[in-house]
């Protein structure tokens, strides 16, 4: 997809500004996008009971909750990129840590002629800084003492809605939490600054993907802590905007860029990597206490949020956004949405750098690793009690040892049922007896790849 098309993309929704309506049958909404940063499913709506989130738990009763959302990355930059562009990594040009490409429209410059007063508060986790044309931008750097200040976020968006415009707007909140570092043992209590009442590790609810063990609890419990405190951040901004905004005129939507920072997830296309809670709020128009199962992609927000401003999207072909809009899914009229659900992993901070793509199709999931002979690592590995208790109890665990070695040493080739094997503890790439299987979820990932222009289909 070449920059030229891209260009053509925003003159389209520039000049079709003049003649939209909305499909919702009514006045483009306001639009709030809530987005954690390495959260995972961790949320008490999808099931984890351990951990304290009433605010998101009671946003997902009061609308509709996904159940198979997934990242495009499972890194912050690439998978914000595909968030900010509607576009897939070979398409936007950020595969790690990169810019988006040069000419590559991003949100504000579609969301803008669409009819949107545009802002972000928080993390921005994208670049080059210029390209980002919002409204109003209240960034937060990870070194600042606001960085995770609910006092901060709540101030930044009174700021926000004290501007007077007539335009409905559309609002990212980049929240900070849960990153490492998570709150610590003894650290100095608060309202926003650290646990009033620390989550205890013996409660923690250890998810499939991890063994339980004494130091993944310990970590899963200060996690837990982080959580709280955007859970409750989340809430004071609602109450915020609930009190000022009508709110069959708000749409609020909360999801995360990628999987938790723990072993086998963030940095891995395993589901605990991509898989992503993604909630959906606009009473009136969004069935309350609903659920979907529609495969859905980050990349698919800016579509439906042009598609909300009652844009036109072009015909399918070089001008098309790689995401679709969800606004049938949302107004809980289809459950059909993609056929197949694709993720690339690239690089990411700790070389050398271990490629790989997957693909979704149904109950099976297919990933590619293309540098067996490499060594992965990521910052779990470097410094995380989590990933010491798990290497300490491999020593003497045959199958955690296998696990560790495969993390370490990708195999070339992993496929999974997830109906029968939700946390991918059994790799089925090797049985005679799914061979089938594998050929025909190998070729569909190599003409998934080659309609991206991937670099790496055909290797």
């Amino acid at each position: 997809m070449s920059a030229r098309n891209l260009l053509n993309l925003g003159l389209l929704l520039v000049c079709a500004a003049c003649n939209r309506e909305s499909p919702a049958d009514q006045a483009t909404p306001n639009i709030v996008l809530f987005v954690g940063d390495d959260q995972g499913l961790f949320l008490g709506t999808y099931g984890d009971k351990s951990v304290t989130t009433p605010r998101l738990d009671r946003l997902a009763s009061e609308g509709m909750r996904f159940e198979a959302a997934y990242a495009v990355s499972a890194i912050c930059t690439p998978s914000r990129a595909a968030l900010y562009t509607g576009l897939y990594p070979a398409h936007n040009g950020c595969n790690g840590f990169e810019p988006i490409g040069r000419g590559i429209p991003i949100w504000g410059d579609l969301l803008g002629p669409a009819g949107y007063r545009t802002g972000l508060i928080g993390k921005l986790g994208g670049k080059p800084l210029a390209r980002f044309h919002f409204d109003f931008f209240a960034r937060n750097l990870p070194k600042q003492s606001s960085a995770r200040s609910v006092d901060w976020y709540v101030e930044q968006l009174e700021a926000f809605l004290s501007v007077e415009d007539p335009r409905p707007f559309c609002l990212i909140v980049n929240l900070r939490d849960a990153h490492r570092n998570f709150p610590l043992d003894g650290a100095p209590t608060g309202r926003f600054d650290g646990p009033e009442e620390p989550h205890d590790p013996a409660q923690a609810q250890v998810p499939g993907f991890l063994p339980d063990l004494p130091g993944v609890r310990q970590e899963l419990a200060r996690f837990h802590d982080a959580l709280r405190r955007m859970d409750v951040t989340v809430g004071l901004m609602l109450d915020v905007l609930d009190s000022t905004v009508p709110t069959e005129e708000l749409l609020v939507m909360h999801t995360t860029d990628h999987g938790a920072d723990f072993p086998f997830a963030k940095t891995t296309l395993y589901e605990a990597g991509i898989r992503v809670p993604l909630i959906a709020r606009w009473p009136g128009k969004i069935p309350a206490g609903s659920t979907t199962p529609a495969l859905t992609s980050l990349a698919d927000l800016l579509p439906t949020f042009l598609e909300l401003a009652g844009e036109t999207m072009p015909p399918t072909g070089s001008d098309q956004l790689d995401g679709l809009s969800l606004v049938e899914v949302l107004l809980g009229r289809t459950a059909e949405h993609h056929r197949e659900m694709f993720a690339t992993q690239t690089s990411h901070r700790h070389k050398p750098d271990v490629p790989c793509r997957s693909l979704r199709v149904g109950d099976w999931k297919y990933i590619r690793n293309y540098r067996p002979d490499a060594v992965f690592r990521n910052t779990v590995m470097l410094d995380s009690i989590s990933w010491d208790a798990i290497t300490v109890h491999a020593q003497t665990d045959k199958a955690l040892a296998q696990r560790v070695h495969d993390l370490q040493h990708r195999p070339p080739e992993e496929l999974f049922n997830l109906a029968r094997d939700p946390w991918e503890q059994t790799n089925l790439a090797k049985e005679p007896a799914f061979a089938a299987n594998l050929a025909e979820i190998r070729e569909q990932l190599q003409r998934v790849m080659e309609s991206q222009g991937d670099p790496l289909a055909g290797q």
